[in-house]
């Protein structure tokens, strides 16, 4: 009798996944494509994990980002909106760029913009996720501890199997999210980055 196929759904902290990936593999002072991939390709690859194989069928992938204002940042809101089309073309029923406006201070550009609300939109989409019955299992890839509360809830409102983790590893790098009760956690090597990586530019590219 064959298996029940579990659907999965795959939820990216864009910017601090993108950052750690420089971090955990050496690329700090790499030019700005040294850390970007598909986000799709990777999200196939965690849809299979935790012993799930062929049975596990991705139908979502939202990527939550920063976008920079087209007044303030003409070329980083260009790149960034590239890179969401190209995010899209891969598979345009499941990937979801969520982009929320940055913030920009008065003293901008003495002053960077900042990310606000994207952490809890992210959140937001796991749970509803889960809740409303889009995904059996929402995986969080974020290194950043304030969204610790999204597996913990998760785990109080739907059991440890309906909430997964994810992080890159390297021999320097062991950030991650530890929630507790324990969920099941994927580790994303050097080697795994590279069968999914997108070494573009996307400020250069036409």
């Amino acid at each position: 009798m064959a298996a029940t196929p579990v659907s999965v759904a795959v939820f990216y902290d864009w910017q601090n996944v993108y950052k750690t990936a420089r971090e955990a593999f050496g690329w700090t002072n790499m030019p700005n494509e040294y850390g970007n991939f598909s986000p799709y390709q990777l999200a196939r690859i965690l849809a299979t994990g935790n012993g799930r194989g062929a049975n596990g069928r991705l139908v979502r992938v939202e990527v939550h980002r920063g976008l920079p204002s087209q007044r303030h940042d003409k070329l980083s809101y260009a790149a960034n909106r590239r890179q969401s089309a190209a995010w899209m073309r891969e598979a345009p029923q499941i990937v979801i760029p969520r982009l929320r406006p940055l913030r920009y201070p008065p003293n901008y550009p003495q002053s960077p913009a900042i990310e606000k609300g994207v952490d809890v939109n992210l959140a937001l989409g796991a749970i509803e996720g889960v809740l409303m019955k889009i995904c059996d299992v929402a995986v969080i890839f974020s290194h950043d501890t304030d969204l610790l509360p999204v597996p913990e809830t998760l785990t109080r409102l739907a059991g440890t199997d309906a909430v997964e983790t994810a992080s890159w590893v390297s021999a320097t790098f062991r950030k991650r999210l530890r929630p507790k009760p324990a969920v099941y956690h994927h580790e994303i090597s050097a080697g795994v980055f590279q069968r999914v990586e997108a070494r573009v530019n996307y400020a250069h590219v036409s």
